[in-house]
This record gives C-alpha cells, sequence and structure tokens, in this order.
C-alpha cells in the first residue's frame, strides 16, 4: 500500500491541471520509502490522449536520484478525460521494449499513477505493472 503525502498527492493534481488540455507526466523519488518529491517530466507528445516522458529530463532526474540515494517511487500522468486506470498503451509503455509484456517492466517495483480530471475533484489511484501486463491496483494512504 502505498502511504503518500496529502502535499505530493496535491503537486501531481495541480500539475494535472496545469498542463491541461494535454496529459502531464512526472516522477516521485522517496527517501526510506516516504514520497519526498514530485518532478514534472515535459510530455513531449503534448497530446491529450497519451504521454511521452522527455527522456534527456528522465536520464538527469536518474541521475540526481542515484547520486542522492534516493529511490524512484512513482511515476505519475494524467488523464483528461478518462478514469484513473492505465491503458491498454500505458501498459505497453510500462516495458521496454514498449509492449514486450513478457519480460520485467522497466522500473519493477514502481507505482504507476493516475490523475483523472474526469471528475471534479479529480480521481488519484495508484497501481503496479507486472510481467504480462497485469494491472494491480494499491489502495493510496494519504499520511
Amino acid at each position: 500500500m502505498p502511504r503518500i503525502p496529502q502535499s505530493i498527492l496535491d503537486e501531481m493534481v495541480a500539475h494535472a491541471r496545469e498542463d491541461l488540455p494535454d496529459e502531464c507526466c512526472g516522477m516521485v523519488h522517496a527517501a526510506d520509502g516516504v514520497p519526498t518529491a514530485v518532478h514534472r517530466v515535459k510530455n513531449d507528445a503534448a497530446s491529450p490522449y497519451r504521454y511521452e516522458m522527455n527522456p534527456l529530463q528522465m536520464m538527469r532526474l536518474e541521475r540526481a536520484r542515484d547520486a542522492s540515494g534516493e529511490t524512484l517511487f512513482a511515476i505519475y500522468h494524467s488523464h483528461v478525460g478518462s478514469p484513473a486506470r492505465p491503458s491498454p498503451t500505458d501498459v505497453r509503455m510500462a516495458f521496454f521494449p514498449p509492449g514486450e509484456v513478457e519480460q520485467e517492466p522497466m522500473f519493477p517495483g514502481t507505482f504507476y499513477i493516475l490523475v483523472s480530471l474526469a471528475q471534479d475533484p479529480p480521481d488519484v489511484r495508484a497501481y503496479h505493472i507486472r510481467r504480462g501486463g497485469v494491472i494491480e491496483e494499491e489502495t493510496i494512504e494519504v499520511v
């Protein structure tokens, strides 16, 4: 069960709203299993239907995370008009190369957090995406 501070959830929702009409995306870093920072990443797709995290920003964030000793807690993105559940495209993109679902995902053990703006207040949900494209929802505990 992901334990997430309200301030982290609020930041992801704010990012989703600010990037309208397009989907937003980013990464959440953690220290000792506790989310500490939301890092916004440019959506290179610039689309209301999908996201593509800017690879240069991701690489810089991964280097900074490695140097600080933090962990990758979550990858997040928004859905502008659909529920907070990973789409088939979201699942495919969790693997490298995309769609190779019979192997471990690119970031095994990392939560995938979806922010849906299809309703007000926004719906925020967390998932694990597993080998085979299996989606497991995890209840978020707000701390």
